[in-house]
This record gives structure tokens, sequence and C-alpha cells, in this order.
């Protein structure tokens, strides 16, 4: 059950995720395995400089320690369901069996993929280390070299590449890149492909787009992230496998039929590269 769960099963949320999540489509596995239903293995190298020991050639004696390698497993800690009770009186207008599919597709798309999104968000903000966050006053700061020097935390202090970064930027953030593009043959037309949500890279970091609900706080204008930091876990549904729902009819003391929703998936920032994560947020919101 537990090798077909995290590596077989092919389930409806995997599709609608990729497609329309604005933070879990942006974000690698990086080597994530299932190793049970609800526990993942995280497949990375925590090797520190301090860990590892002096080797001196000329030395008659000595001691080697090896810096410590292995799997670290985790539980998934993202867990949402739901229980949908379909009485007798609404079967008999609506065929049950051909329903459930569509709704539960309209619960991944409309409930759990905003829910999931801001969970992320909210996870890397919590694992950003307290120097790399950059504040701006609105009224006064430039927020081009604000954005800029967000990108320069990460660089410097984790070791960034801009080409492996992502920043996740709310609507009314982006607006203000928008109104900055230009064109250098003096026309509008920089200007016009940024308002019809042509961002493009900033500063060499693909910047999203995100709902502003997402975020874990209004001030925050600006979530920028090195990929290697941060990996996700393919979303998966349960209890059903391969369906990612269950259909229980006569259910015991209720007059019809229950369906039932169960999604799991995680995101992982891992401990030693949480420098490569910074925020950009606001002083007078």
């Amino acid at each position: 059950m537990a090798s077909s769960y995290g590596n077989k099963t092919s389930s409806i949320l995997d599709r609608p995720l990729e497609r329309e999540s604005q933070v879990a489509r942006h974000l690698d596995a990086n080597g994530v395995d299932f190793t049970s239903a609800q526990t993942v293995r995280l497949l990375n190298y925590d090797i520190s400089a301090v860990s590892l020991g002096t080797y001196d050639e000329t030395a008659t004696s000595q001691t080697v320690v090896l810096a410590e390698t292995g799997n670290q497993d985790v539980t998934l800690a993202y867990n949402k369901f739901k229980f949908l009770r379909i009485q007798d009186t609404l079967q008999q207008d609506i065929p049950v069996a051909s329903v459930a599919s569509k709704f539960a597709k309209e619960w991944v798309y409309s409930k759990f993929i905003p829910d999931f999104d801001a969970y992320s968000l909210a996870k890397i903000v919590a694992a950003r280390p307290a120097a790399n966050k950059v504040t701006w006053n609105s009224g006064t700061d430039s927020i081009k070299l604000k954005f800029f020097n967000t990108v320069t935390k990460v660089k410097e202090n984790g070791k960034g590449r801009a080409g492996s970064m992502v920043a996740w930027v709310p609507y009314a953030t982006a607006d203000s890149f928008k109104a900055l593009v230009t064109s250098f043959d003096g026309s509008d037309l920089g200007y016009t492909a940024g308002k019809n949500g042509v961002l493009g890279p900033v500063d060499g970091v693909m910047v999203v787009e995100t709902d502003s609900s997402y975020f874990p706080a209004t001030y925050i204008d600006a979530v920028v992230v090195d990929k290697r930091a941060v990996i996700r876990v393919t979303p998966k549904m349960d209890p059903a496998t391969g369906s990612g729902m269950k259909l229980i009819k006569d259910v015991p003391g209720h007059g019809g039929s229950e369906l039932q929703l169960r999604a799991r998936g995680d995101v992982f920032v891992f401990s030693l590269k949480t420098k490569a994560i910074a925020t950009l947020e606001r002083t007078n919101s």
C-alpha cells in the first residue's frame, strides 16, 4: 500500500495543482521519496564545515571524523479532508456516483489549492532568518531598489543563483513593477505588456504574481527563494487509492450517501539552506 500510494498512484489532485497552484508548480520535488502513506524521505546530506575532522598527512596518529550523512524521514504535516453527506431526496434527482468526481475536482480547485498555497508560503516565510528581512517604506523608498536588495540577500547570505530563484509577490506589488516597465524605443509597448500580465524576470529572478490572501501577512511584498532550499511533495488524495475519493452508500444513521475526500501534501525547507530565503516587508502598512 505504501509503495503504491507514494510512487504509483495518480490522483485527480496532481494535475490541477501543477497547472493552477501559484506556489507548488514553481518548486521541484528534489528527489523526495514516499516511504509510507504519510511519510516522505528527504534524500539530502546535512554537511557543514564544522562537522568535518581536520586531516594532517604528517601526523603519526589521528582520528578522522566523517560528516554525518543520512536520510531524513518526515511525516506529512498538511492534511485536509472533507465529508459531504448527500440526502436521499437529492439522490432521487441526481445520480450521485456520476456527480462525485465533478464535486471532488471542484473542491480541489476552489478549496484545496488556495489553502495549500497559503500554507506553503507561510511555511517558507517562517523559515526565513531574521537577517534576511528587508524593510521598506512605500512612501519614500523605491520598490525596485528594495526588491533588488531582497534578491541580494539570497545571493550573499544563501549563495543563491538568480536562475534558480523565484519571487512570489502580491498583485499590488506586481502592479508597482509593471508601472516601471518601459521600452527603449520610447513607446509604451513595455508598459502595455506589463499591464497585460507579462511581467517577466526582474533582476534575473522569475516573478510570480500571487493572490494577496495567500501571504501570511499583508505587509509582505515579496518572498524570494532559491528553489534548491525548498522542496515540495507531490500532493495525493486518499482514502480511495487511484481515485482520490470514496463514496459510502447507506451511511448508518444518515438517510443518504457520504462522499469522503482526503488530500495530503507538504513543502519542506532544508534547515541548512534557510539563508536562501528572504522577504521584503513594508513598515508603513
